[in-house]
């Protein structure tokens, strides 16, 4: 009897014990899941807010690469146009020069002209010629000065003889 007794109030005290234990885990575990169920609910909505702004931060790095490449082509496009124009206005300027050192000199050097002198005088004529046709050309000199040098491209044998 009493060492029965004993030993089965020592197992009813561990299964209630056990049971105490097991209950509260139970109860702890449907907490923790309510609390993990939350959180994966907050996690997937944080992982679709940074796929959207992954989504747009690609589309607007795309959009600076496709601009950065428009304003250099655009860059690129000037450049070019300044390097022509002011090689085509160091050629006026040149060719200019030359006629009006030219027609300067004309009148004091008519009898003394060479073949030399001849030979680069109309020379100059062809480059003045040329230079004329640009719209650069009328801009750079008085109506005196492209007067003068229009009259010495259609007639440079007035200006020697």
């Amino acid at each position: 009897g009493k060492a029965e007794q004993a030993s089965y109030d020592k197992y009813a005290c561990w299964c209630e014990d056990t049971l105490g234990r097991k209950a509260k885990d139970i109860s702890t575990g449907k907490e923790q899941i309510d609390e993990l169920n939350a959180l994966a609910v907050k996690l997937k909505a944080e992982i679709a807010s940074h796929g959207a702004e992954i989504q747009q931060t690609t589309k607007d790095l795309a959009a600076n690469v496709e601009a950065r490449r428009e304003a250099t082509e655009i860059r690129d496009k000037e450049h070019g146009e300044y390097v022509d124009e002011k090689t085509e206005a160091e050629q006026c300027s040149g060719a200019l020069e030359a006629a009006v050192k030219v027609l300067s000199g004309a009148g004091a050097k008519r009898g003394f002209l060479e073949t030399m002198q001849e030979a680069q005088l109309l020379s100059v004529v062809a480059g003045v010629k040329t230079v004329l046709r640009r719209p650069a050309a009328s801009r750079a000199l008085s109506a005196k000065d492209y007067g003068a040098v229009q009259r010495f491209v259609e007639r440079p044998a007035d200006f020697f003889c």
